[in-house]
């Protein structure tokens, strides 16, 4: 029986435009090649080599840095504003960094309530950064109490020093939250963290994902998880 649902953040509650976010960043004067790049070097202490921010969905050098906690928002800002045109501020890099973060449209808010008077423990588990949060958290949820309101605990990667699809992430999950892994299912969007949440035990859904451009959502996913989670819970329920 599921007793526990854990939701991802970005693409699961969040919609989100990761392309629009870089077309941001690269209009700040960002080289994209450098941005992209793989390499596993501290970019905040090595001037010999260029700024390695993030390669697509999967984040690595300062950006996995800041995701996990790492370095701080000032020093994430720092990073990214020398590799900008000359005069770019800190609340431009910001500003533009924040626009992957759409919004969170209220039937999915409205679905999470539900599922939390009808009795489920639910939870958060996102690899996100402290800006991101931040943002979202007054912009998209409209305040902490919101937050509070919908989920017993949230998991974030800046503050566990971990992200997913590492194991040790999902353990520490079940750790704090007294749950067993097959009583528990988990909301994702991305393939490795749905396989990696499954082979522990964990029941799973992975998530359809809105099409975004610009900044905007532009198409709805064709089956949103508040569209099948019912039949997918009666379903592992009868099962």
């Amino acid at each position: 029986m599921i007793k526990n649902i854990i939701f991802d953040l970005g693409g699961v509650l969040l919609d989100i435009d990761l392309i629009h976010c870089m077309k941001q960043i690269q209009a700040l004067g960002v080289d994209m090649d450098a941005f992209s790049a793989n390499t596993s070097h501290h970019p905040l202490h090595d001037d010999t080599k260029p700024a390695v921010m993030g390669e697509g969905i999967v984040a690595n050098g300062v950006v996995n840095l800041y995701q996990v906690g790492g370095i701080t928002t000032e020093d994430f800002l720092a990073c990214v504003q020398q590799a900008c045109h000359p005069g770019t501020t800190r609340q431009q890099v910001l500003d533009a960094w924040n626009t992957c973060c759409i919004g969170i449209p209220q039937y999915r808010l409205d679905k999470v309530k539900e599922l939390r008077e009808r009795g489920y423990h639910l939870y958060m588990l996102s690899n996100t950064n402290d800006a991101h949060w931040q943002d979202i958290v007054q912009r998209c949820f409209g305040g902490e109490d919101v937050v509070n309101g919908l989920f017993e605990h949230v998991f974030l990667s800046q503050e566990m020093h971990l992200a997913k699809p590492n194991e040790d992430i999902y353990l520490k999950v079940l750790e704090d939250t007294h749950a067993k892994a097959e009583e528990c299912l988990f909301i994702d969007d991305s393939t490795p963290n749905v396989e990696a949440a499954a082979a522990l035990g964990f029941r799973t859904i992975h998530a359809d994902v809105s099409a975004t451009r610009d900044g905007k959502v532009v198409a709805p996913p064709a089956t949103d998880w508040p569209k099948t989670i019912d039949l997918q819970l009666a379903t592992l329920a009868n099962g």
